[in-house]
């Protein structure tokens, strides 16, 4: 008799306390927790289809990374929009707040965004700007010859890069298909393409000093875009700085090489083995998201770092000796 009241009692207790969970604050909890199985009972099929586990474990992993962990969250307002209700939650956690909005109807979570995120200029967000311009600088001190045409055009190569590369990384979301190990290595082959191919086609036929500077151009768009980024974002790590210097050094490298390979021949086999390396270096930063690793981090930089050189260390000297009069076009 004892055992069938206890057993009362704890299911009474289970349904009593799944029916005070609601289908917002079941988000939110596995937001905070990291626990998704918390929230997939209320997704919505639609949901459900858009906001995975991959998905799920993505966004998250970019807000700890950006903010820190999460200590806490409060409702601040909610409102109606036709049959939907909207959810706004004030996060709070270790380097800052933000808000994210929980959209519900009839018990099933239809979306969940990121909303009002305030701006968070700091010393830090210059960090992206300071490494590629020390990369730059010394690329012009030793050169001693600025070529801003090139700068500007490699500059325009980041604008088509931002409008071709996000649809192509977002396509098997867009059909369905998920999967982290696909995910990683199809953001990470897209990138080495979309980047690599631009990269190849501005540099043929220039001599090699226009070259560096196109990818110099290229680089130094990228830290000012991700300097950008980070006002909204959050905080940006000190390694930001070390990232952007040689993310340039490897753009002005590379391109480089094309110019260098496609004059001689073989410019052909430079772009695969460029396009493979980059997908190497972008795949383990896709990764990164997934698992934050300074494993990953180190490999995916020693290998920027020791191909920039090598390239480096062959080609500048005959940069800085070249005469563009002689130079095939």
């Amino acid at each position: 008799m004892k055992r069938t009241v206890l057993l009362l009692f704890f299911t009474l207790l289970l349904v009593g306390y799944s029916a005070a969970v609601t289908p917002q604050e079941a988000m939110m909890e596995a937001l905070k927790t990291g626990n998704y199985s918390l929230v997939e009972p209320y997704l919505s099929p639609t949901m459900e289809r858009a906001f995975s586990r991959d998905v799920f474990e993505l966004t998250r992993n970019s807000l700890i990374h950006s903010h820190g962990e999460i200590k806490d969250y409060e409702l601040t307002r909610s409102e109606k929009k036709g049959g939907y209700t909207v959810y706004y939650y004030r996060v709070t956690a270790e380097r800052g707040n933000y808000t994210v909005s929980v959209t519900v109807k009839d018990g099933k979570v239809e979306g969940f965004h990121l909303t009002s995120l305030p701006l968070r200029f700091s010393p830090p967000a210059l960090y992206p700007v300071a490494g590629a311009l020390l990369a730059f600088l010394l690329l012009w001190f030793y050169l001693r010859k600025l070529g801003i045409a090139e700068v500007i055009f490699g500059a325009v190569l980041l604008l088509i890069v931002l409008v071709v590369q996000p649809p192509l990384q977002a396509l098997p979301k867009f059909l369905g298909v998920n999967g982290t190990a696909f995910t990683v290595l199809w953001s990470g082959l897209i990138a080495a393409l979309v980047q690599e191919v631009l990269k190849y086609f501005a540099a043929r036929g220039k001599p090699l000093r226009k070259a560096l500077y196109i990818g110099a151009g290229l680089g130094l768009g990228e830290g000012f875009y991700v300097a950008a980024i980070s006002i909204f974002m959050g905080t940006v790590s000190p390694l930001a700085v070390l990232e952007r210097f040689l993310v340039l050094l490897f753009h002005s490298s590379t391109t480089a090489l094309f110019a260098y390979s496609y004059k001689n021949g073989w410019g052909r086999t430079a772009l695969l083995a460029m396009v493979l390396t980059h997908w190497l270096i972008d795949s383990l930063a896709a990764y990164w998201q997934y698992n934050p690793s300074y494993l990953i981090l180190t490999v995916s930089y020693v290998t920027m770092a020791v191909l920039a050189i090598l390239v480096l260390l062959k080609l500048l000297p005959l940069a800085k000796l070249e005469r563009e009069e002689n130079v095939k076009w």
